[in-house]
């Protein structure tokens, strides 16, 4: 498949709002303490707010719902109430996977080595499109796809 062209849907980007970048996401997961403890202790991100939503909070999404932060990026884990517990399934419609940076290859090894450590599978370490990269994926207890990413770029 050729790679793809910008679109013309508008005339120009010269009155497009800059965009300062990606703020947060969130993920469904079916165990809100499980996935904490997934996040924080394997990964080592940060607990900013756990809480069960309340009054209008509460209409809004029934469920229960964490912040956490990891490497500067701010990320939701959300346990909706009527979640059924199925494990996540990438080819649908919807999230696929998301990357975590490291900053060089040898990060990256050492990163890959704990994951071994904690008892988490991973992939092999391997290259991204020729020489762009390093890279290996694993999974949350979810089965969300994460991975972990060195590109030689910038």
């Amino acid at each position: 498949m050729p790679p793809l062209a910008p679109s013309k849907l508008v005339e120009s980007d010269s009155t497009r709002p800059r965009l300062a970048g990606l703020h947060h996401f969130g993920i469904s997961v079916a165990n809100l303490e499980r996935s904490i403890l997934f996040y924080c202790d394997v990964l080592g991100a940060d607990v900013l707010m756990a809480d069960t939503p309340e009054g209008e909070d509460l209409r809004r999404f029934p469920g229960r719902a964490a912040i956490l932060s990891l490497g500067g990026q701010v990320f939701d884990l959300c346990e909706h109430s009527s979640n059924a517990g199925e494990r996540f399934d990438p080819v649908r419609t919807g999230l696929d996977h998301f990357a975590l940076e490291a900053e060089s290859v040898d990060d990256l090894r050492a990163w890959a080595s704990w994951l071994d450590t904690s008892g988490v599978a991973r992939s092999e370490i391997r290259k991204v499109a020729g020489d762009l990269g390093t890279m290996f994926d694993f999974v949350d207890p979810d089965g969300i796809q994460i991975e972990f990413a060195h590109y030689n770029v910038g």
